[in-house]
């Protein structure tokens, strides 16, 4: 077996049906869907476990569990020399089984591809893909920097094609964070990655849903965004100090101004920093950097 992909899957059997459509069927490809225990009214299961004609394994979650302990739950089971992953509502372009033919054999640990974004409905142009594009451009023009981008900076699962062998020397998984489960997985696979390829051909899919999860920021959703992206931030100051992190930079400038606005969330968000390492010192120095930026705003100087 050569190629793996495993997909995790709620309540969307027929963008799963769609999905699946797209991936050839080839003998040495394996398919492994996980279902995140969805509702029997919805899914058909037994549908659900025909609806590819090669290689094809249905797990079920334990509970609803996520899309991070659903992957989880998958890898110890892949069988193939290359571990891809997708989502259920996405899917492949044409090309894509010929960059499995291109690549099978290469002695690259990862091969990341671009990719395309759409409506799941209807198929207008999304922009959820625009910060490959920019990082597929950068690599076009500067293929160190744009090298050292793909490793670090692109953190979905999606467009990445692994070696399960780094994976498992290496007992890389998912966290099971309620919103961004896959940063710490791809940082982790793209820091220990010997040789790494890019193709710049656009081979997958990603749509964009309205009710999707990505587009749900409940409470913990919140919390869980700040403690992943603290624990991108201190990954980046201890392996790649050059690159900074907007994303945790912002996170953290709403929390300076929780001091004033939600004191309760403040505590909470505190204790997330604490949690991955931040000392007193650095986050009350971040407290006061955002605090001065917000009274120069609100003085206009």
């Amino acid at each position: 077996m050569l190629f793996t992909i495993l997909i995790p899957h709620k309540n969307t059997p027929d963008l799963l049906k769609r999905l699946l459509n797209t991936i050839p069927i080839r003998e040495d490809l394996e398919i492994i869907v996980v279902d995140d225990h969805s509702d029997p009214s919805i899914v058909d299961f037994k549908s659900l476990s025909s609806m590819y004609k090669g290689n094809y394994v249905l797990m079920f979650n334990d509970g609803s569990r996520g899309a991070g302990h659903a992957r989880n739950y998958a890898l110890p089971l892949a069988k193939g020399k290359w571990v891809l992953f997708a989502d259920s509502d996405d899917f492949f372009n044409d090309g894509f089984n010929d960059f499995l033919d291109k690549y099978k054999d290469s002695d690259a640990d990862i091969v990341y591809f671009n990719a395309n974004s759409v409506d799941t409905d209807t198929y207008e142009v999304s922009n959820r893909a625009d910060h490959l594009h920019e990082f597929h451009e950068i690599y076009q023009k500067d293929k160190v920097r744009g090298e050292l981008i793909m490793r670090c900076m692109f953190t979905e699962p999606w467009c990445k094609m692994i070696k399960r062998d780094l994976i498992n020397k290496y007992s890389i998984r998912f966290d099971t964070t309620a919103i961004h489960e896959d940063v710490k997985f791809a940082c982790l696979v793209g820091r220990y990655a010997k040789k790494v390829l890019v193709d710049n051909r656009q081979l997958y899919c990603v749509t964009s849903r309205a009710n999707s999860l990505s587009r749900t920021q409940s409470h913990q959703a919140y919390l869980d965004e700040l403690l992943v992206f603290s624990k991108w931030k201190r990954f980046l100051m201890n392996n790649y100090p050059s690159m900074g992190l907007a994303k945790f930079d912002y996170r953290v400038y709403n929390f300076a101004r929780h001091l004033y606005k939600d004191n309760i969330l403040f505590k909470e968000e505190y204790h997330v920093l604490r949690e991955t390492g931040f000392s007193h010192v650095y986050i009350i120095g971040q407290i006061l950097k955002y605090l001065w930026k917000s009274v120069r705003y609100k003085l206009k100087f």
